[in-house]
């Protein structure tokens, strides 16, 4: 990522204005590490979203949401104690929120990750960007540290990093 304040910000080829996440098409899934250092997966609900873009390609605005109380790993037991309030408290807070204002040189959104009300700034790196039409399909990553997030239960059991994948799919409103 470019720390350049004059570099001219990544444009994206597809149509301006309004574009809606389709959420029965898109995905969040995160894999982590438990104790014994095997992989931890799973996944939570997207649950709405919009981008917007200016005319000249660049991204002006991004809002996506997830359902807290939709965390899936496989383990119920698991799920439950994650869903609760020693993590992400879904009872309490229903929703993880991504915002992003800008593209940044190379192929990075940055933006703010909202976990239990504690926004913490988040890159996602933009693997793969597919425009058809009225409709796009984004794959991005991100490594998030759920301690910086709030999430900090269980340190010494879970490590901190998540690495988080993301196919969202977006149809552009009329």
């Amino acid at each position: 990522m470019s720390t350049n304040p004059t570099a001219r910000p990544r444009t994206v080829d597809a149509p301006a204005g309004h574009w809606d996440l389709e959420p029965a098409h898109s995905t969040v899934e995160f894999t982590g590490r438990h104790f014994f250092l095997l992989p931890v997966r799973g996944s939570l609900p997207v649950r709405a979203g919009r981008v917007e873009l200016a005319a000249d390609g660049t991204l002006a605005g991004l809002d996506a949401a997830v359902g807290a109380a939709g965390f899936e790993s496989g383990n119920p037991q698991r799920d439950t104690a994650v869903r609760g309030p020693r993590f992400l408290d879904a009872g309490r807070f229903p929703e993880l929120r991504f915002t992003g204002e800008r593209l940044v040189p190379g192929p990075g959104v940055p933006g703010l990750l909202e976990v239990k009300g504690r926004k913490t700034p988040v890159t996602f790196t933009v693997d793969e960007l597919t425009v058809d039409g009225e409709r796009a399909t984004v794959r991005a990553t991100a490594r998030v540290d759920r301690h910086a997030c709030g999430v900090g239960a269980l340190r010494a059991l879970v490590g901190a990093e998540l690495l988080v994948r993301v196919r969202a799919v977006f149809v552009r409103r009329s």
